[in-house]
């Protein structure tokens, strides 16, 4: 009965056509600065991008960075037994392949590569997220095998409007937030600030050892950015601290306590930069910045104990960027950048009693030096080449090397090919180097072709085929607790987004992607989800109202081959968004996940009868005013 209720949603808002102002028509020239670190329409770069947008997101209920990647072609969403969110490109599930920034600042971290706690960034201060499928390595280094995420804030733009949002929800979800914005003379100043909580609990079926109870998800969050610019110099800085329930726990043990078990985290980051134009056919941009990573968790040992952890590291960085015309038809981006990472305490105790730290040595200090360039040569009007070399010195291990090759060529004004060759790496996080002080970069061989025809600005297809071979891939031994290097991986799929408008007032979007993941063995991989799409629907009336459906499906995946349960089933969820827009004020009911089918994640092999459970149906009042 609920797919039946589903479709007639869809078809029912799809065929209602009445022409009032473009709203929802997107810009034929999305400009995007990800691929090349230069303004480009995103289908004239050979790099796959995906542009989403803050204001069509809360449109369908979209609240935060993990819900959003979600409308990502190829990107699956998971949980660990944690509570942690984890973001899966392209089938690639190990921890570190995809690249995380905030206005262009790193948020990795050099302790695990880290990127868990950004993913619960709110909707609302963000303008939008800038999305590299695929490989990035020439431009952003480490990190960047499966793909490169921006989160670009609205405090960070030339122009920015005041306003204030609050939300309530089911599980005592609360949220409120502000974004403040002045000029003084040519100095802009902006400042955000927000702070979520919910109480989240969900009941556990009873675990081979026979424990249940209601698990503790509960999320305490606030953040507060400031963003001062003028027409050369900027000054960036952000703090960022959550508290997060250990759900089903770290080892296996359901965590039953809020006030005795969390995983805290806390994130600062200040950028300085200066842009200007040397001459006519040359800029250059030169930043400098800090970061500085904090985790404290304390969590159930399964022979009872419990345990505390402290982390913290700081990250000095510096980088140059020259852009220069002065050769016909070519712009040749030269960067350099350095960065130095180093531990600044790592410790931990069992039941109150300090202990040397058996899994990580304290001390870690890394120096990272970096050249790249990245050339675009127009061959003609309808032929671009782009080329690409970088070269990374590690202090801690070694260096590598990551080139690239692309080429876009334009048939005609509607449809145009891409092709893509990227190198990548990924240098082993601080916790990998103490298994094996030896162990390598992971290095990555992706190809990618694809085709963009635009009809009309109203009927917009991108298809694209890749396939990507990960050698050398660090991966934790079951028996032995330690980290190994003698894995290689291989992925290949393809990927389709589709948008069509047929009337002024309505727009629908569709994305779907199918993956194969092999390991060494040519067996598929464990938790990767073939098949997954999603249909998105907004519809605006002339009183102001707008409605949003989201249809999202996953499919089934294979089990670790030491689970006897029965392979992962479908998963099909149904959001409605309502929102009424009066002037600079906005109100919106979401429900997520309507029909209350329940989304879960897979668990580890033995630890609990039943997988992850999400939480099923809630419902969430979001207000705001523009001002």
């Amino acid at each position: 009965m609920k797919y039946i209720l589903t479709c007639l949603i869809l078809v029912s808002l799809s065929l209602c056509a009445e022409d009032l102002e473009m709203d929802f028509l997107k810009s034929l020239d999305e400009v995007s600065e990800i691929a090349t670190k230069t303004k480009l329409n995103i289908d004239d770069t050979p790099s796959f991008i995906t542009v989403l947008r803050a204001e069509e997101l809360k449109q369908i209920g979209v609240k935060n960075v993990f819900e959003a990647l979600g409308l990502v072609p190829g990107v699956q969403l998971k949980k660990e037994l944690s509570g942690v969110s984890v973001v899966v490109f392209r089938g690639v599930t190990q921890k570190g392949e995809v690249k995380l920034m905030v206005d262009g600042v790193t948020i990795n971290n050099s302790y695990r590569a880290s990127i868990y706690y950004y993913l619960d960034f709110p909707i609302e201060l963000i303008e939008r997220i800038e999305v590299i499928r695929g490989a990035g390595s020439v431009l952003y280094g480490s990190n960047a095998i499966s793909g490169v995420i921006n989160i670009i804030t609205k405090s960070s733009q030339e122009t920015t409007k005041n306003s204030v949002f609050i939300s309530k929800g089911t599980y005592q979800d609360n949220k409120i937030g502000t974004i403040f914005s002045t000029n003084f003379d040519d100095v802009k100043v902006s400042i955000d600030s927000y702070t979520q909580r919910d109480q989240k609990e969900i009941k556990v079926e009873p675990n081979p050892s026979g424990r249940s109870g209601d698990s503790d998800r509960h999320l305490d969050d606030y953040g507060v950015g400031i963003n001062i610019s003028s027409k050369h110099l900027s000054f960036n800085t952000r703090i960022k601290k959550s508290n997060q329930g250990n759900a089903y726990g770290f080892l296996g043990v359901l965590d039953e306590q809020e006030n005795k078990f969390y995983n805290e985290n806390r994130t600062i980051f200040s950028e300085l930069s200066y842009k200007n134009t040397l001459n006519p056919k040359n800029d250059i941009k030169v930043s400098i910045g800090y970061t500085n990573y904090k985790q404290k968790a304390q969590v159930a040992h399964p022979i009872g104990a419990v345990i505390l952890s402290d982390y913290e590291e700081k990250n000095y960085f510096s980088e140059l960027n020259i852009l220069s015309k002065s050769i016909e038809n070519n712009r040749l981006l030269i960067g350099a950048r350095v960065e130095i990472s180093d531990e600044l305490k790592n410790s931990w105790d069992v039941n109150g009693v300090a202990k040397a730290n058996p899994i990580v040595d304290s001390g870690f200090y890394r120096t990272i030096y970096s050249i790249y360039l990245n050339d675009e040569y127009s061959v003609n009007k309808d032929i671009d080449i782009s080329t690409g070399l970088r070269y990374d010195y590690y202090s801690d291990f070694k260096d590598s090397f990551s080139p690239n090759l692309g080429l876009v060529y334009k048939i005609n004004n509607k449809l145009r090919v891409k092709a893509l060759y990227s190198h990548s790496f990924r240098a082993p996080s601080w916790v990998e180097l103490t298994s094996d002080k030896n162990l390598g970069a992971e290095k990555s061989d992706s190809l990618e072709t694809g085709i963009v025809f635009k009809q009309s600005p109203y009927n917009i297809l991108r298809l694209n085929f890749y396939t990507t071979k990960i050698d050398d891939m660090i991966t934790k031994d079951p028996v032995t607790g330690k980290y190994v290097q003698e894995t290689k991986n291989t992925f290949y799929g393809t990927e389709l987004d589709y948008t069509y408008i047929p009337t002024n007032n309505t727009e629908v979007d569709f994305i779907a992607s199918y993956t194969e993941s092999k390991d060494n063995d040519n067996n598929a991989l464990p938790n990767v989800a073939n098949i997954l799409a999603s249909t998105k629907l907004t519809y605006k009336l002339n009183s102001g109202f707008v409605f949003g459906t989201l249809l999202k499906y996953v499919s089934g995946s294979k089990r670790f081959d030491n689970d006897t349960r029965e392979s992962m089933s479908d998963s099909l969820i149904l959001n409605q968004t309502i929102s009424y827009n009066y002037k600079d004020f906005c109100a919106s009911m979401v429900l997520n996940d309507l029909f209350d089918a329940n989304t879960y994640y897979s668990t580890t092999p033995n630890a609990y009868n039943k997988d992850f459970d999400d939480g099923g149906r809630t419902m969430m009042i979001n207000l705001s005013l523009e001002f």
